[in-house]
C-alpha cells in the first residue's frame, strides 16, 4: 500500500476509513479530492471477487469520476425462465486490478488490523494490532456486512442470503450456457448426486466468460437460512451434465459467493459511521453494491467535509450529517420498496420464481431496469412495481398478495 504506514502512525486525521475494499478506497480517494486528511486501513488483500454491472451504471461512473475500469467488451446477455429473454442492456464485468489501482492513486494507506474503536467528544481514537494509534475526528466503517465497528439497528432480523457455487472452465460449456448468460432459471437435469442434495430454494445458472475462463456459477437467488455455496455443487455439475469430481477436475478455479441481500442498516445515531455493504448498500435486487458505494462517494465525502467545518477546530465531525447522505430518505423508501419484493421473492418455489421473472423481463427495458437501480426514486419503483403486478398472471399476483396485501398495495402505489 502506498505511502507506507509508518507516516500515518499515531497523527492526528480529518478521517480515518477502516476497510480497503472498493468501496473505502472510493470514499478515501473522494476525501482525497476533497483536500481532507484521511487514512485507509486494511488488509491490503487482492480483490478477488467478480464484480459485475450493467454497461449503462458503468457508463454513468465513468462520467462521475473519471474512471474505466472495464474488463474486456461489454456482454449481450439473455435470461432463461420458461423462454429466452434478450434483455438488451449490455453487462461487463469489472477490471479489479485495474479499479483498485484507479482508486488508491494518492490515498495515503496502512495495512493494519483495527483492533477497536474508543469515541469522544473531541476525538476518536484507532487502536491497531501493531500498537498504534491513530486518532480521528470522524471514523468511516467500511468493513463489509456485517460492519465491523457501526452499531446495528437492534432487533433487526436475518437478511436473505444469495450464496453461489463456480468453476471457472477454460472453454465455454457446450449448448446454452456457452453464452453469456445472467440468469437461467430452468431446473438442472436430476441427475442422482443432484436429487441426494434434496430441494434447494430456487436457484438460477450464471455463466460469462472471465480473464482466465468461462465463469459458471449455480445461484440461491434468495434463502433465509443461507444454504451452503458447497450444497450447490451438485446441481452446477448436472447443470453441466458432468460428474461433480469431474467438474472440478477440468475448473481453473472455483469460487464460493455469500452476498447478504436486505441486510439491515447500521443504527444512525452513533459516532461510527458505514458507508458501503456496512452500511447496508447490497442491493436486494442484485446483490450488487460496488458501483452504487463509487457513485455514492464523491457525494459522501462532500457531506465529510460540511460535518468537519460545522464543528470548528479539532473536535468531532458531526457524524449525522453524513448518515443523512449515505442514506437520503428517497434512497430509503426505495429500499423498503427493494426489501418488499425481495421478501416476497424469497417466498416463492422454482416454478413460481420462473413465472415471476418471465413477466418481469418482458417489462420495456427502462421499466425493469428502473426497478433494479438502487438509486431510483420510490416514486419510480412504485410505478414498476403496480406495472408488473397488473402484467403478471392470476397465480403470481396471488403469491405477491399472500403475505401482506395492504402493505403490498401501499407500496406499489406511486406517491
Amino acid at each position: 500500500m502506498t505511502p507506507s504506514s509508518s507516516s500515518n502512525a499515531g497523527r492526528f486525521h480529518d478521517v480515518v476509513i477502516i476497510g480497503d475494499g472498493p468501496a473505502g478506497s472510493a470514499l478515501a480517494q473522494a476525501c482525497v479530492m476533497r483536500g481532507l486528511d484521511v487514512v485507509l486501513i486494511g488488509g491490503d488483500a487482492d480483490w478477488s471477487a467478480t464484480y459485475g454491472a450493467w454497461l449503462d451504471e458503468v457508463d454513468r461512473l465513468s462520467i462521475l469520476t473519471g474512471l474505466d475500469v472495464t474488463a474486456g467488451t461489454p456482454l449481450d446477455v439473455w435470461a432463461w425462465t420458461d423462454r429466452r429473454h434478450e434483455l438488451h442492456r449490455p453487462y461487463t464485468l469489472l477490471d479489479n486490478a485495474a479499479l483498485r489501482s484507479a482508486l488508491r492513486r494518492d490515498v495515503p494507506t496502512m495495512a493494519a488490523k483495527v483492533l477497536s474503536v474508543a469515541s469522544g467528544s473531541d476525538r476518536h481514537r484507532v487502536i491497531l494490532d501493531t500498537d498504534e494509534e491513530l486518532t480521528a475526528r470522524l471514523v468511516i466503517d467500511a468493513t463489509g456486512w456485517p460492519a465491523a465497528f457501526a452499531n446495528r439497528t437492534h432487533g433487526d432480523g436475518l437478511p436473505f442470503w444469495q450464496t453461489a457455487f463456480g468453476v471457472v472452465l477454460a472453454n465455454p460449456p457446450v449448448g446454452d450456457l456457452g453464452q453469456p448468460t445472467l440468469m437461467d432459471f430452468r431446473e438442472p437435469p436430476r441427475t442422482p448426486a443432484a436429487q441426494r442434495r434434496g430441494r434447494t430454494p430456487a436457484t438460477f445458472a450464471y455463466s460469462l466468460p472471465v480473464a482466465d475462463g468461462w465463469l459458471v456459477e449455480e445461484t440461491v437467488l434468495a434463502a433465509r437460512p443461507a444454504v451452503e455455496p458447497v450444497a450447490l455443487l451438485p446441481l452446477l455439475a448436472a447443470r453441466l451434465h458432468l460428474e461433480p469430481d469431474d467438474m472440478l477436475d477440468r475448473a481453473v478455479r472455483t469460487e464460493y459467493v455469500r452476498i447478504p441481500m436486505g441486510a439491515s442498516h447500521p443504527r444512525r445515531d452513533q459516532a461510527v459511521v458505514a458507508f458501503g455493504a456496512a452500511a447496508g448498500y447490497v442491493n436486494p435486487t442484485s446483490g450488487y453494491s460496488v458501483v452504487h458505494s463509487m457513485q455514492m462517494a464523491p457525494t459522501v465525502a462532500v457531506a465529510i467535509a460540511e460535518s468537519l467545518s460545522a464543528r470548528p477546530g479539532t473536535h468531532v465531525a458531526d457524524s449525522a450529517l453524513v448518515w443523512n447522505v449515505v442514506w437520503p430518505i428517497a434512497h430509503r423508501r426505495t429500499r423498503l420498496l427493494h426489501d418488499y419484493g425481495l421478501d416476497m421473492l424469497g417466498q416463492l418455489d422454482g416454478a413460481a420464481v420462473r413465472e415471476f421473472f418471465a413477466t418481469f423481463f418482458d417489462l420495456p427495458l427502462q421499466t425493469w431496469s428502473t426497478y433494479m437501480r438502487a438509486d431510483s426514486s420510490p416514486t419510480d419503483v412504485g410505478r414498476v412495481m403496480a406495472q408488473l403486478f397488473r402484467a403478471a398472471p392470476w397465480s403470481t399476483r396471488r403469491r405477491l398478495l399472500r403475505g401482506h396485501p395492504a402493505a403490498f398495495l401501499r407500496l406499489a402505489r406511486p406517491s
